[in-house]
């Protein structure tokens, strides 16, 4: 591998796909790095491959899908940007039918390839999905071992020294190319991505409709940073009617530009309020929309802006690592109407709540946990582990059950 390349971690997670499943999806945002896995991938085994960003082969492609899905029987058939011809398909559902081989078939999409108008069957049961977001931290410094913070958690989590939060590491984000840039030049490189998204992506997703809207879209929800998704309040900043914003939302969403992070509700459902969180796939991006700089991290009016980009930043890199964990974990977080929040709650299968409260401060208080230890009584049945994530540089662990940490530690453990 070019050692001017970072490892992409999810690499395991789409091996082990390719090892009893006739079709792999890789989907994400452009630019994540989607062709570099694959790269790795077909590295290490024949593969013949078309990019449907080639005018040639996507006439083609248009032309004959049944000729084109069939052209490498013998070999892993890879298929770059698949949305661009939903045709392919039901062509390529009739092929994996006659032939149930596993690592057939490598996709990848800049949107999601099941939501993409003219994809007229799920593959359900012949296809699995990896998703792919912008680097991760343990990418981003070329850890040798994949970041594993759930399962370092679980296993007790050992008190080491960790560093500070260094403010430029959650403003760089984790785009590839925007961390081989200044942060001025990285700034104009987001702003140029988005635009081009909306100008070309985003026309060819809807025929035209709502795209032109993206953009602005985008800034609304990086102003947030990580908050609840409230429809009506983003209507009324894009002076529209709620239903075309959930159009908007819907396209941001195939794109793959969007996360949602669900409410945690399996319990006392009539005091949870049901809104997920929403935020861009980057803070990065998220900063370079509101053209917010390290340097504003210290201001006193850019603190709380901070404050959210930090919580997105959290929640981002624990979603990255969820691909390659060993221990499965879902992520959420809770909110009831009798006033408990808590950031973020990791549920694993088998039970487990880890309850983390992430504040950008470097001072450590006993008032910063009250809500996690509020949520742990609140559900004595359950096995709960607190963690505060800060930006100082205290460890410590408490009463057997909490943890305060460094936000660093969740690749740095």
């Amino acid at each position: 591998m070019d050692e001017n390349l970072y490892p992409r971690f999810a690499r395991q997670a789409a091996d082990a796909a390719l090892s009893d499943t006739p079709v792999l999806v890789i989907q994400g945002a452009r630019q994540v790095g989607k062709s570099t896995l694959v790269g790795q991938i077909v590295a290490d085994r024949g593969a013949t491959t078309f990019t449907l960003d080639d005018n040639n082969a996507l006439h083609i492609a248009q032309a004959d899908p049944v000729a084109f899905v069939d052209q490498s029987p013998n070999s892993l058939l890879v298929i770059d940007e698949a949305q661009r011809v939903p045709e392919l398909i039901l062509p390529l559902k009739a092929n994996v039918d006659r032939d149930r081989r596993p690592g057939r078939f490598l996709l990848t999409g800049s949107a999601d390839l099941l939501k993409v108008k003219g994809v007229a069957d799920s593959l359900a049961g012949r296809a699995e999905t990896v998703e792919m977001y912008p680097l991760s931290q343990g990418e981003l410094t070329r850890r040798a071992v994949p970041e594993d913070f759930v399962a370092w958690i679980l296993a007790g989590a050992e008190p080491k020294p960790f560093p500070r939060l260094d403010p430029n590491v959650v403003i760089r984000g984790g785009f590839p190319e925007a961390n081989l840039r200044t942060e001025t030049r990285a700034r104009n490189w987001f702003v140029s991505y988005i635009n081009r998204l909306a100008d070309h992506d985003a026309q060819d997703l809807q025929q035209g409709g709502y795209a032109d809207q993206l953009a602005t879209l985008l800034q609304v929800i990086a102003a947030q940073g990580q908050s609840e998704l409230v429809k009506a309040k983003i209507a009324r900043d894009l002076g529209i009617a709620e239903a075309t914003a959930d159009s908007y939302l819907r396209l941001a969403r195939t794109m793959r530009l969007i996360v949602d992070i669900p409410v945690w509700s399996r319990a006392l459902r009539g005091r949870v309020v049901h809104r997920p969180k929403v935020s861009l796939v980057d803070t990065g991006l998220a900063a370079a929309l509101t053209n917010f700089t390290a340097r504003m991290s210290f201001s006193p009016g850019g603190l709380e802006y901070f404050g959210a980009l930090v919580e997105q930043f959290v929640a981002l890199e624990l979603l990255k690592q969820r691909t390659w964990a060993s221990t499965p974990y879902d992520l959420y977080h809770y909110r009831d109407r009798d006033g408990l929040e808590v950031d973020l709650v990791i549920e694993t299968f088998d039970g487990v709540i880890i309850a983390i409260e992430v504040k950008s401060s470097r001072t450590v208080t006993s008032r910063l946990w009250k809500n996690l230890a509020a949520f742990r009584d609140r559900f004595p049945d359950r096995h709960v582990i607190g963690v505060l994530l800060h930006g100082g540089d205290n460890v410590a662990t408490l009463h057997g059950w909490l943890h305060i940490l460094p936000i660093p530690a969740l690749w740095q453990h």
